[in-house]
């Protein structure tokens, strides 16, 4: 006969057997807006290789046309976070929308030089006071590009009531130089190698250096009732973004493929590209600049502190 100890064991056994296994917590899911350019290929390149799911969190990313579109789909709802340039979220916290930045994302300086700014190829333009009274095209109007854009104006003595400005997406570039529907415009890739392969430009500035030496030119941002409420998740996404851009920094030959998929781009073309630099950790260099500009050419209701700005303390 088995003591009364021994029964008990198996009583208890028994009772936990007959226990329904619970089922693991499945990673949350996060809904990303980014472009399909190079400069948010985070989004992409983190769902891609894993790196997000290795990180706690399953990606779901959007491809869309503009910062603007994703800002307003993360404001809807319909996204969670987003990636756009940096002006497009200040302008937003100066109007008090309630955003913040997650992580800066692309980085620019002298060690990715590749000129932004550019002309048909055939133009007569030689120096910037060439362009007085030129039109030009930006991607979004008040966007940081365009800042950058006024920035570089100043610099090379063109006063910024002697041109124009008008909305041009990257993909018609090429086209609408040549046919003279603007003298100069901002690009990026893989719109630029594009173009250049396809004899309609020729590079001409380099506006954000005019900005500072070292800044982000894209963004990770969210708004703060989504932060609010997903504090563990944020954290994991932030980890899942640093560790994409340590990787990508690093594999711009297994990244291509992904950027070639994204974009629709032959993948001979993007292995050609001049590939960018993605920031590792969050210092006020990389954005506070941005910041100072935005305020100093009223692209801002308000100006916007970087405290206020990151939803991470920066270094």
């Amino acid at each position: 006969m088995p003591t009364r100890t021994a029964a008990l064991a198996l009583i208890a056994g028994a009772v936990a057997a007959a226990r329904p296994v619970l089922a693991q917590t499945p990673p949350p899911v996060v809904r990303i807006g980014a472009q399909a350019i190079d400069a948010a290929g985070e989004a992409f390149y983190g769902a891609d290789a894993g790196i997000f799911a290795a990180n706690g969190i399953t990606p779901a990313v959007t491809l869309l046309s503009n910062g603007a579109t994703i800002l307003n789909a993360v404001l809807s709802g319909d996204l969670d976070v987003g990636e756009a340039n940096p002006m497009t979220v200040a302008a937003a916290i100066a109007r008090g929308i309630p955003l913040q930045m997650i992580a800066p994302a692309v980085l620019y300086s002298k060690r990715d030089a590749n000129a932004n700014l550019v002309v048909a190829k055939d133009s007569p333009f030689k120096t910037p006071k060439d362009l007085i009274g030129a039109t030009f095209g930006v991607g979004s109007l008040g966007d940081f590009n365009h800042i950058s854009l006024l920035a570089w104006l100043e610099i090379n003595g063109v006063p910024r009531d002697s041109v124009k400005f008008v909305e041009l997406p990257f993909g018609q570039v090429g086209g609408a130089l040549q046919r003279g529907l603007v003298q100069a415009s901002f690009i990026t890739e893989p719109f630029k190698s594009d173009a250049v392969r396809a004899g309609q430009i020729r590079d001409f500035g380099d506006t954000y250096l005019a900005v500072a030496s070292e800044i982000a030119v894209v963004v990770w941002f969210a708004t703060k009732a989504w932060l609010q409420k997903n504090p563990d998740t944020a954290k994991k996404l932030l980890a899942g973004i640093y560790a994409t851009a340590k990787w990508a920094n690093t594999h711009t030959a297994d990244s291509a493929p992904m950027l070639a998929k994204a974009s629709k781009i032959d993948p001979a073309a993007v292995a050609q590209m001049k590939r960018l630099y993605f920031a590792t950790s969050n210092e006020r260099r990389y954005v506070e600049p941005i910041l100072t500009v935005a305020a100093k050419y009223g692209a801002l209701q308000r100006p916007v502190s970087l405290d206020e700005y990151s939803a991470f303390p920066a270094s």
